[in-house]
């Protein structure tokens, strides 16, 4: 006799399978404009509000969130799935919790020369160049593909993740005083690139 199956997806309420860490803490916060690292061991994150993309990486347990851009509300609801196989081989997709999480905007990101921030002074002894958040939270892991410095009308392309001995010679190379301006490529970790700019002065 031939056997029928009727797929249910079945809830079961209050139940945390695990930790779950949104930016590598415990607080439901999901920023825009950014990609968002999402740890939950014992299940997968599914979204049918459409607030956020979901997607996994090469790692167990590690996922990417992304508010998708249509988003303005400040808030979105996430599933927590798990496939329950049977004795006889039948999986299931069982749903072993639900809850809310709260959408910020994700605070200003800046260039960084030595220690000073865009806009601010350079130190020409520190020319280390980085891209980040002034914020602790949510640590940002931007890894630099290229940048562009332009000053008194003369551009100089970069395709490298750090200063550059050219770069060092053109900055060394332009008087106290001179507004340098940088566009900066960089990458996220799921490899979108994305820019910014900004401006220094020597």
């Amino acid at each position: 006799m031939m056997k029928i199956y009727l797929l249910t997806l079945m809830l079961v309420p209050n139940v945390l399978w695990g930790q779950y860490l949104f930016n590598n803490d415990t607080v439901k916060l999901v920023f825009s404009g950014f990609t968002n690292v999402f740890i939950c061991d014992k299940g997968t994150p599914l979204c049918f509000d459409g607030s956020i993309k979901v997607t996994p990486s090469d790692k167990e347990s590690l996922y990417f969130l992304e508010v998708l851009d249509s988003v303005t509300r400040t808030a979105g609801k996430v599933n927590i799935a798990k496939y329950m196989t049977h004795p006889d081989g039948f999986k299931e997709k069982v749903f072993v919790d639900k809850f809310t999480f709260q959408i910020q905007p994700l605070p200003e990101t800046r260039i960084f020369i030595g220690n000073t921030y865009t806009s601010g002074k350079i130190d020409p002894t520190n020319l280390n160049l980085k891209v980040g958040l002034l914020e602790p939270f949510p640590e940002s892991k931007f890894k630099i593909k290229e940048y562009t410095i332009v000053a008194n009308k003369q551009v100089l392309i970069i395709k490298s993740s750090k200063i550059t001995p050219q770069a060092i010679a053109f900055i060394n190379g332009l008087d106290k005083g001179t507004s340098i301006k940088l566009e900066v490529v960089y990458v996220d970790p799921l490899k979108k690139a994305r820019r910014v700019q900004g401006e220094f002065y020597l």
